[in-house]
């Protein structure tokens, strides 16, 4: 399910620290689905362009690590503590559970969500929607 946002621009003095025209795919050793979105990544970064996709460990289990080691360092994202805190908040806040996606804007804003798996055409819709 793609959600179509626009976020206010957060009421703290810190800034966002949040990669611009991103796709932040979250993903945890034990989701399923998000083993299958891995092995898409190549199709789902080519439907996200110009976005750039990211890949977010929703935690930071030894299996969920070793899950990451297989994803290229520069699609490999690890945010400082206090975001990561901040964007898992909105993780939980927004779905059940993974997979779930989230874009930013030129601004860093949050602009568009998934919730489901991704693919190329979903990556697509949510690039259109941050776009507007």
């Amino acid at each position: 399910m793609l959600l179509f946002l626009r976020e206010a621009q957060a009421q703290s003095a810190e800034p966002a620290r949040v990669p611009q025209e991103t796709i932040l795919l979250f993903v945890a050793s034990w989701c399923a689905p998000c083993h299958g979105e891995l092995a898409l990544l190549p199709e789902i970064g080519r439907g996200a362009k110009p976005y750039r996709i990211l890949i977010v460990p929703f935690d930071d289990s030894r299996a969920t690590r070793a899950m990451l080691a297989a994803v290229p360092a520069a699609q490999r994202w690890q945010p400082e503590r206090a975001t990561l805190r901040r964007l898992t908040a909105e993780v939980e806040r927004r779905s059940a559970g993974l997979p779930f996606s989230l874009a930013t804007d030129r601004d860093g804003h949050i602009c568009a969500a998934h919730a489901e798996t991704l693919d190329a055409g979903k990556a697509a819709a949510m690039v259109t929607a941050c776009r507007r």
